[in-house]
């Protein structure tokens, strides 16, 4: 996988919403999403109200760790690059740099689900958020896929990438202790154990 090259700048922001993260989902494990504000987020954090929002756009995004949704240029690179594996697999993999760019939920999967059951605003936020990611992804592989005016071409895309985020689920579920923080090579391997999985499920009902 290929590294993007961070600026001083970009890695100092990088750190703060880590920071004002963990902190809100720190206070929201311990006290209770509803018990969590947003003035003892910036004050566990050590930031401004001002520096809080320019970071996250509301406590929600701050617990969750949501960032807005965008293509890394190295995520293009790989999935424009066939010798890193066929188009599904390249599709499966473009999807899930985006989430991991815009998405850093520290908890575990038991904890999410905890969290998300408790409060289903939470659930239907993240809902929009992958549905947005999802969007993106169809739109980047439509502007760089040959032939894709072809209606064809355009079908195959769209069905590539519903299963790719049926792939993401599964990797998820199957693994509950992968976070945010999980080494991308244990996440990478877990994701390549279940294209194998897809993989012989289709041939199955082929």
């Amino acid at each position: 996988m290929l590294e993007e090259k961070l600026s001083l700048r970009e890695r100092h922001r990088a750190q703060t919403s880590r920071e004002i993260h963990e902190a809100a989902w720190e206070l929201t494990r311990r006290n209770g999403y509803g018990a969590t504000t947003v003035d003892a987020i910036v004050e566990r954090a050590g930031v401004s109200r001002r520096t809080f929002f320019n970071y996250f756009p509301s406590k929600e995004d701050a617990v969750l760790g949501l960032k807005p949704v965008h293509m890394p240029p190295s995520a293009l690179e790989n999935y424009q690059d066939t010798t890193t594996g066929d188009e599904f697999s390249r599709t499966v993999r473009l999807f899930l740099e985006v989430l991991r760019h815009s998405a850093g939920f520290s908890a575990t999967g038991k904890e999410r689900k905890e969290l998300l059951t408790a409060n289903p605003d939470l659930s239907r936020k993240i809902g929009l958020h992958i549905t947005a990611a999802e969007s993106l992804v169809a739109a980047t592989i439509d502007e760089h896929t040959e032939d894709s005016a072809s209606a064809g071409t355009c079908e195959r895309s769209q069905a590539y990438v519903l299963m790719a985020g049926a792939v993401l689920k599964y990797v998820y579920r199957k693994n509950e202790d992968l976070t945010s923080n999980s080494d991308p090579d244990v996440v990478d391997s877990a994701v390549e154990q279940a294209l194998s999985v897809f993989r012989t499920a289709f041939k199955e009902i082929s």
